[in-house]
């Protein structure tokens, strides 16, 4: 099974656009999406995420002019997580990160794939992965990837949003449940949103 590179660029200030036309090919792996961050992360930032049949190389951009700064995770696919989203369809891309009890992870993968089987078709998104990285197992540290056709999309798929509830989120009362069990185990995380330009 393949490896997920998951590389987190600083630009210099301004540059991230050009550094962002840098990025685009991995050679020796294959590319999963490449993206300017819209919310959470700083506007110099772009992430890449590509699959990898064994250990990556190391990156070779980090020594270009534009990059401040580059974090590299190396993680092992829970379930999913081998098809990249289309950059054709636009839309944001979440990264999730999920702190939790290593001993709690299998459940939450179960928990979450559960919750995916009504919420993919309430919210008109698309669970790209769960993954875990291989350098942080206590706690564990597990990525999720969505994808939303826009913000708004999002919003309404919060499951603590009662205002989204309606007749288009039939399902909404059983994956909205699931994913507060699997808040409750839980000891941290976070979202950012991304946009889908390759």
């Amino acid at each position: 099974m393949p490896l997920l590179r998951f590389e987190e660029f600083t630009a210099q200030p301004r540059r991230a656009a050009a550094l962002h036309a840098k990025l685009g090919t991995v050679p020796g792996g294959r590319m999963f999406g490449l993206w300017r961050a819209q919310i959470g992360p700083s506007m110099n930032r772009v992430t890449r995420a590509s699959l990898w049949p064994g250990e990556a190389p190391p990156t070779p951009e980090a020594e270009d002019p534009d990059v401040v700064h580059v974090n590299t995770r190396m993680l092992d696919i829970l379930t999913r997580g081998e098809t990249p989203p289309d950059p054709a369809r636009g839309g944001i891309v979440t990264h999730r990160w999920f702190i939790l009890p290593p001993q709690h992870v299998a459940e939450m993968v179960a928990i979450t794939t559960e919750a995916w089987t009504g919420f993919e078709g309430d919210t008109g998104s698309e669970p790209l992965g769960l993954w875990q990285d291989r350098a942080e197992s206590e706690p564990a540290h597990v990525l999720l990837m969505t994808w939303y056709p826009s913000l708004a999309h999002w919003e309404q798929s919060r499951f603590w949003n009662s205002a989204a509830a309606g007749p288009d989120q039939a399902r909404r009362a059983k994956w909205g449940a699931l994913f507060a069990r699997r808040r409750a185990m839980l000891l941290d995380t976070w979202v950012t949103v991304h946009g889908t330009e390759a």
